[in-house]
């Protein structure tokens, strides 16, 4: 068993997709789409769900395409 959950981010330039796994990092569930808005904001918000999940790793996509997709 983990010690807490994995956060799954994808990061885009208007947006930022959250996700975060089961205890047993099995499945993920999204949780969140983060409209972004400063650096500043995007990181308290991060941090927010952060403490509110219980999350201990954080891994991040990148788009496949340099078109974002």
């Amino acid at each position: 068993m983990l010690d807490g959950r994995i956060m799954g981010l994808d990061i885009g330039d208007k947006t930022i997709g959250v996700a975060v796994s089961d205890i047993m990092g099995i499945t993920a569930q999204g949780v969140k789409t983060i409209r972004r808005e400063s650096k500043k904001k995007d990181i308290e918000e991060l941090k927010n769900i952060i403490k509110e999940r219980q999350v201990n790793k954080i891994v991040s996509g990148l788009p496949k395409n340099m078109n974002g997709t």
